[in-house]
């Protein structure tokens, strides 16, 4: 009987506080809360034992949404990247052409249109590799996202300028130029 009572009694004081308009805030319970004092980027803190405002993130945390490649810069680790990455995702066309778009936008002034290696810069610097010919042919999609990842040779690393889905999207596009003859 106790609890019951304890429950009307907490579910009154929640309806009592909320407001009748939408415009009004309705009771504050923790002023605090709702009034929080913002804090400056780089000014002094007394609350941190350094002063500084800005803090790093704890050791071993890691971003929302980022996903950490253990794989390290070897050909060794770009076969077993091979072996064990896979396209989390199903095939579809919509996929393809944004592979394709992304493929346009950071590969081809490099790889060319057609993935030959031809691309406008590689043919003043450096020649790639063609998708199609003997070197990358039989590359599996693992080790194509390494290369992405970590670079090969000259080609530098995409990393940061790719996320996950965008690689595996570019993948799908590479491996069609792949099968033109």
């Amino acid at each position: 009987m106790k609890s019951t009572n304890a429950l009307i009694i907490i579910s009154i004081f929640f309806l009592i506080s909320c407001a009748k308009s939408k415009n009004e805030p309705g009771y504050e319970y923790m002023p605090d809360m709702v009034y929080s004092q913002a804090v400056e980027a780089y000014s002094q803190s007394s609350v941190t034992p350094n002063g500084a405002s800005m803090m790093y993130p704890p050791k071993g945390t890691i971003a929302r949404g980022y996903k950490v490649f253990t794989y390290g810069n070897t050909d060794d680790e770009k076969e077993r990247a091979g072996e064990e990455l896979m396209d989390p995702r199903e095939f579809s066309e919509a996929r393809l052409k944004r592979g394709e778009y992304l493929y346009d936008k950071m590969c081809l002034v490099c790889h060319g249109k057609t993935g030959l290696g031809d691309g406008p810069i590689a043919t003043k610097y450096t020649e790639p590799p063609a998708f199609n010919g003997r070197a990358l042919r039989n590359y599996k999609p693992g080790q194509i996202y390494h290369a992405i990842v970590k670079g090969y040779g000259d080609m530098p690393s995409h990393e940061a300028q790719l996320d996950d889905n965008d690689r595996w999207d570019v993948i799908l596009y590479i491996q069609k130029l792949q099968k033109v003859e």
